[in-house]
């Protein structure tokens, strides 16, 4: 399967089977023209909601309540099914992109579908089934300003992903303590995971900062135009 067909097919998908299907083998000989999609189709009753002011994650001492801890998994979740509709985005948008750049983005892409599938796991044990509570746009609010793949890696591999060096860790150690072995365990995957998709962001910024500018400031500057800050990357 060619990538622009299984970008298509995530973005467009309204099951979430097809969501997270990935090919066996796929190929990038035919990456076409851009583009841009302006939002996904989702499946039935996973459709964006409006967050509340009072919509926060549960507190860390409310962890000891497996409820509770199913909510930050829902969510989790959700940012994961964002990150994988994001990357598709991304590959539709800018078919220009090194080859390596586009193979590891593809790479990136399936680890994202399948920490999806390892919170829908954690959460069935926990009684939840994904989609039983709201699902944000969050993610795509930015895409209309991520205009090339620096935006991308500054937005995605060295922000949203990088906060998750310290919320992984952070959630982990609370699950633990609270007795939940299975869901500490999954967050330690997560967050080895994520540490190698911030470093494949940070090879590319590197790679694309230009002479004699540092990578900080191109880093700040495309962020700044996808409407974020430096401190989006801190959890």
């Amino acid at each position: 399967m060619e990538l622009r067909e299984w970008a298509t097919q995530i973005l467009s998908a309204d099951t979430l089977e097809d969501k997270l299907a990935s090919p066996a083998i796929w190929t990038d000989q035919q990456p076409g023209p851009p583009l841009i999609w302006q939002e996904p189709v989702r499946p039935p009753g996973m459709h964006f909601s409006r967050r509340g002011a009072k919509e926060k994650l549960p507190a860390f001492h409310e962890h000891g309540d497996s409820d509770k801890r199913a909510i930050c998994l829902h969510r989790f979740a959700g940012h994961e099914l964002l990150a994988v509709e994001i990357m598709a985005f991304a590959l539709l948008a800018f078919p220009e992109a090194p080859s390596a750049f586009r193979r590891g983005l593809a790479h990136t892409l399936r680890e994202e579908q399948e920490h999806v599938r390892l919170y829908m796991k954690q959460m069935a044990r926990l009684n939840i089934v994904f989609g039983d509570l709201p699902l944000y746009r969050h993610f795509w609010r930015h895409t209309p300003y991520m205009r090339s793949p620096v935006h991308y890696v500054s937005m995605m591999s060295l922000t949203f992903e990088m906060a998750n060096l310290d919320f992984a860790p952070m959630y982990g150690s609370s699950f633990a303590q609270a007795g939940d072995a299975e869901s500490a365990k999954l967050m330690a995957r997560i967050l080895a995971d994520e540490i190698v998709h911030v470093g494949f962001g940070w090879r590319w910024l590197k790679q694309w900062t230009p002479t004699p500018v540092s990578e900080w400031t191109l880093w700040e500057s495309t962020l700044a135009e996808t409407l974020l800050t430096p401190k989006r990357a801190k959890g």
